[in-house]
């Protein structure tokens, strides 16, 4: 009955069995950057940046919700939207991460679907796909629907609730992501000078990223 009821739980947790055993074991988690497709209104470089932006903020909002500890992935390799997930699992376990998230970005004319996949950060094993928030689908609506996926993780075996108040980053524009995530993809790049001209763009479209703040005060801006 018992190993039943351990197969339920499986199943309606969306874990595998390893995932579950990594669940019990209070994993700690690495999050690396979104995999982004769009049809119109931004080039792909722009999606590519808000890519990394995504992966940053979900790190950052994660960070505040879990009780797991994360490992924010801010040079996550990637390549026209896509993550070199092969990369992001080596920099997640050399992190001490045991899970890692990867998000995914689907944008229809301006109509968002936001997902995130949890893997074995040292096998690749699926652990489980978190869905976003179907209310949350619009493109301005992203720094939103970042803050609720996070909460919706948290909630995961393995990654556990911390209770405290969940940011809303309501009103941080698609322009400012943007310029974030090029400024973090500028940054892994070495060009201190041109990720702070971004991370300061970010900061002119929105004044309370603070993540921005914090990047340009990391390259000395």
């Amino acid at each position: 009955m018992r190993t039943t009821r351990q197969l339920v739980a499986v199943l309606v947790l969306g874990l595998s069995p390893v995932g579950l055993a990594m669940a019990q074991s209070g994993a700690t988690v690495a999050v690396g950057g979104f995999e982004t497709d769009g049809s119109v209104g931004l080039t792909r470089e722009q999606y590519t940046s808000l890519g990394r932006a995504l992966g940053a903020l979900l790190a950052a909002d994660l960070g505040g919700r879990a009780a797991a500890k994360v490992v924010p992935l801010s040079a996550t390799p990637m390549n026209r939207g896509r993550v070199d997930v092969g990369a992001a699992r080596q920099a997640a376990t050399a992190a001490g991460g045991r899970l890692l998230v990867v998000g995914s970005l689907l944008d229809q004319y301006g109509d968002v679907h936001m997902e995130a996949r949890i893997v074995n950060a040292a096998t690749g094993e699926p652990v489980a796909v978190i869905r976003g928030d179907p209310a949350l689908a619009s493109r301005e609506q992203l720094g939103e629907a970042i803050a609720a996926l996070a909460e919706r993780l948290a909630q995961q075996p393995g990654v556990g609730v911390r209770r405290g108040d969940a940011p809303t980053r309501r009103g941080v524009s698609v322009d400012a992501l943007v310029q974030f995530g090029r400024g973090l993809g500028l940054e892994a790049a070495g060009d201190r000078a041109k990720a702070a001209e971004a991370y300061r763009a970010a900061l002119v479209a929105a004044p309370g990223l603070s993540e921005a703040a914090a990047a340009l005060a990391r390259v000395g801006g």
